[in-house]
């Protein structure tokens, strides 16, 4: 008897003991289910980020072509018009008559070419031919001529309107040139746009810089830059720069421009978090040797935005190399497992022999 009660009691207490170990075991599961859901949800958030990032240095990119495609078409115009070349199935035959004689008029002496010009702009003749005397217009260095085309600038309507600003840039007389910040600032945006595009054409770059200067938003103003970047403007968006003004618009601008020493200069400086993150970021949109050299040396941050930023822009670089080599160096585990993940989309031969290392815990 006195054995079956030892044998119970000790039955007894070790019951307690194995729920004890089971509940143990179900809280670890739990916890570790939870552990693999948040890293789960960790790496959609870093894929999430970075295809924006992605997608805002293909905007930007975006941008820039756009407003280097008006230029370049712009100069096309010009050079074509210059040519004398005019689409030979287009209009009437009394309209293309009215052309070839407008064509004729670029070499006649201008005190009688003007008085023409100005009775075909003030007729009834249809908008291709006037359009053409706008430039025969545009190529007169006469104060009368120059007025003229100003005027039609400032107070026509439609598409003669936008052709007249277009004709001033392609003329290039610069004191014209410089009235067209007034016609910008009075002007809706499709007059804006044709101030822009005759900028453009003209390569007016301090112009361009004034209406960013006095841009009334946000927006205005970083499509503004954008101009200045197609235009290679380097000195001019440095000057904004210095004035304090560290728009994503002008960080993307930069970038575009090429200018790596003004994003290090952003980046290593005293504005804001966000848009010295932005800077690093667009870092990648340079690449070359000494973009992703900065990169590598700006994961080194002690800040964590700084540091992710440098993984955008070394994912948008395609910095395979320098990831594996910042992978390899590291000794924090949680950058590793960033700077894997970051490797991963980026692909190639060294991410998979990186997750193979990783898989055998090894190092690569």
């Amino acid at each position: 008897m006195r054995l079956i009660t030892i044998l119970l009691l000790s039955l007894s207490a070790a019951l307690p003991a194995q729920a004890q170990s089971g509940q143990q075991a179900a809280a670890a599961a739990d916890q570790g289910r939870a552990a693999a859901e948040q890293a789960e949800a960790s790496v959609q958030q870093a894929e999430a980020s970075r295809s924006q990032a992605q997608a805002e240095s293909d905007a930007a990119r975006a941008g820039y072509n756009a407003a280097a495609g008006a230029r370049d078409a712009g100069k096309s115009a010009a050079d074509a018009a210059r040519a004398g070349k005019r689409s030979k199935g287009a209009g009437s035959e009394q309209e293309q008559l009215a052309i070839a004689a407008l064509e004729g008029l670029i070499s006649a002496p201008q005190e009688r070419a003007f008085p023409l010009i100005k009775r075909v702009l003030s007729s009834n003749h249809s908008d291709t031919v006037k359009a053409r005397a706008l430039f025969v217009l545009s190529q007169m260095d006469m104060p009368e001529a120059q007025a003229l085309l100003l005027t039609l600038a400032s107070t026509g309507n439609g598409e003669l309107r936008g052709e007249a600003i277009r004709m001033i840039g392609i003329g290039g007389d610069k004191e014209t040139l410089s009235k067209l910040g007034e016609i910008y600032a009075t002007g809706d945006r499709q007059v804006q746009h044709a101030v822009l595009n005759a900028y453009l054409i003209a390569d007016r770059k301090a112009d361009v810089l004034k209406l960013v200067l006095a841009a009334k938003s946000e927006q205005e103003s970083d499509e503004l830059v954008r101009t200045l970047a197609a235009m290679g403007a380097v000195a001019e968006l440095r000057q904004l720069g210095d004035s304090g003004r560290h728009s994503k618009g002008l960080v993307q601008a930069y970038a575009i421009a090429g200018d790596l020493e003004s994003l290090r200069k952003i980046a290593n400086g005293n504005a804001p978090i966000q848009t010295r993150a932005d800077a690093v970021q667009s870092i990648g949109i340079i690449g070359g040797d000494k973009g992703r050299l900065a990169l590598r040396e700006l994961f080194g941050s002690p800040q964590a935005e700084i540091k992710q930023a440098a993984l955008q822009g070394m994912l948008i670089a395609g910095d395979e190399k320098g990831l594996l080599e910042l992978y390899r160096s590291s000794t924090n585990p949680a950058d590793k497992r960033e700077l894997l993940r970051t490797l991963t989309m980026v692909g190639g031969d060294a991410a998979i022999e990186a997750i193979d290392a990783a898989l055998q815990g090894k190092s690569p």
